[in-house]
């Protein structure tokens, strides 16, 4: 019997061949997060695709970013059939984290300064925006439409039901939706002030806002079409859907002394997208919030680029600004500046 086992094993290993996939090679594309905004100049940052088996090293995001297009151009054509066009430069690397937070490549409208950044002309709702990038031999192009501003009645902030920590608090809205007109609403947020434990060991703390807006979500009004209805925007995390809440002012111990924890102010983004805008930003909050589930079906995100990859939208856009007090209501808009576009 043990000869037969070895027989029939040597016959197994015998048949084994190598098997060596040639897999093709993925093609270069661009990758455009455009964007364009009532009353603020355009921008676009360009990334390239990386193939999937790509190896990823310590050079790998840096080498991401393009910065040696020829050309980037927006324009609009208005009522008499005249071009309005604007070009987009590079950005210094110093003054694009200054605006952004970040070191990346940035290019915007060369006049860019600090009278007409908050306020700019150029960008209005309404209007269709044409964009053409210029890169690598190949011309990539897209379209968008800023929708006309839909702001919020009014939000407040009070104590969060399913939380035992007193100074977890949502932030609730009441939204009148126009029957007028097809809405498609994306939602962000960012915390401007949010207080820390500085260091584990350490008796202090320390205000850590967030860099740049999350999403919260994206969706169309066909439910709710020109009713008046009660939502709430939870705070978003790093991965999944967004369920986090908003920290009030408290006090906690540590070593034997009480350290005070500053209430969080938060920025909320409400904005009317079009359609084309919509199927790409609710795709990407699909795939976030099944991230690691095993058992999700892979998809492809929808993109408005023509000859690459991306997205390119136009925002109608309305601002808020909300001290996590409870009680607090906020009736009246926030006058953003162009780093809270970011």
């Amino acid at each position: 019997m043990r000869i037969y086992i070895f027989i029939i094993s040597l016959l197994l290993f015998s048949c084994q061949e190598e098997i060596t996939l040639d897999l093709p090679q993925s093609e270069d594309k661009i990758v455009v997060e455009g964007s364009i905004e009532n009353g603020f100049p355009p921008y676009v940052i360009l990334t390239k695709n990386q193939g999937y088996f790509d190896p990823i090293n310590s050079q790998t995001y840096s080498n991401l970013f393009v910065t040696d297009v020829e050309a980037i151009k927006i324009w609009y054509i208005d009522d008499n059939g005249i071009i309005e066009k604007r070009d987009l430069e590079l950005l210094p690397i110093d003054l694009a984290e200054a605006i952004t937070g970040e070191p990346i490549p940035l290019y915007t409208v060369a006049d860019l300064d600090s009278s007409n950044a908050n306020n700019y002309e150029f960008s209005q709702s309404g209007r269709t925006y044409y964009l053409e990038i210029k890169w690598n031999n190949q011309i990539i192009s897209s379209s968008t439409t800023i929708p006309e501003v839909t702001p919020l009645d009014c939000l407040w902030v009070e104590k969060s039901e399913n939380e035992d920590k007193e100074f977890k608090f949502d932030i609730r809205a009441l939204y009148s939706d126009p029957a007028d007109q097809n809405n498609n609403i994306l939602v962000k947020s960012k915390r401007l002030q949010h207080y820390e434990k500085k260091d584990s060991l350490d008796c202090q703390v320390e205000n850590k806002p967030d860099f740049a807006l999350k999403i919260i979500d994206a969706g169309a009004d066909i439910l709710i079409n020109g009713q008046t209805f009660e939502t709430y925007f939870p705070r978003p995390r790093d991965n999944g859907f967004p369920t986090g809440k908003y920290n009030g002012y408290h006090k906690k111990e540590c070593q034997g002394d009480s350290i005070e924890f500053l209430k969080d102010v938060v920025l909320i983004k409400y904005s009317q997208i079009d359609e084309p805008s919509l199927k790409f930003w609710r795709g990407l909050i699909r795939q976030v919030g099944t991230n690691g589930n095993p058992f999700s079906e892979p998809m492809n995100l929808v993109s408005n680029i023509n000859n690459g990859l991306g997205i390119f939208t136009g925002y109608g856009s309305a601002y808020y600004k909300v001290p996590i007090i409870n009680g607090t209501i906020v009736k009246d808009e926030y006058e953003a500046t162009i780093i809270d576009i970011f």
